[in-house]
């Protein structure tokens, strides 16, 4: 599995979750070195939008979300295609197989992914997360 952040103003890195994404996993490799800080950089208005994912509502997470002080968005359970991270995954399905050949392996994908979700132009990124309230109705 891969995870990667996106905002208006800024992407994290891809992280590539190597097997099981418990909560904990999620809190210590991903939220604290990833998540936290972006928003930090974003500012206090920044919210968070993750999915019902088990591992982002485990206990420990509800808990270390409340201590760093992260403002997180309510959101329905089983609705990807309100989500714009899942259509930054889309762009990606078509954007790797377009500039790339079929990987010769799994270190290969990863660094053709991360060039690609570089490569994706910060509008089309602005327009999916400014389009959230156009899926919602």
């Amino acid at each position: 599995m891969v995870w990667g952040g996106i905002s208006t103003r800024l992407r994290t890195p891809l992280y590539h979750v190597v097997g099981n994404l418990t909560g904990v996993r999620y809190q210590n490799e991903i939220l604290q070195p990833l998540v936290v800080p972006a928003l930090q950089a974003i500012g206090p208005r920044a919210i968070l939008q993750d999915d019902n994912a088990p591992p982002h509502r485990s206990a420990a997470v509800n808990t270390f979300i409340q201590q760093a002080r992260v403002n997180r968005m309510l959101w329905p359970a089983n609705s990807p295609d309100l989500n714009p991270i899942e259509h930054m995954w889309d762009e990606l399905c078509r954007q790797v197989p377009q500039h790339h050949p079929p990987p010769a392996n799994l270190g290969q994908l990863l660094q053709w992914l991360q060039q690609e979700w570089n490569g994706v132009p910060r509008a089309f990124i602005c327009n999916l997360i400014r389009s959230m309230r156009q899926r919602c109705v």
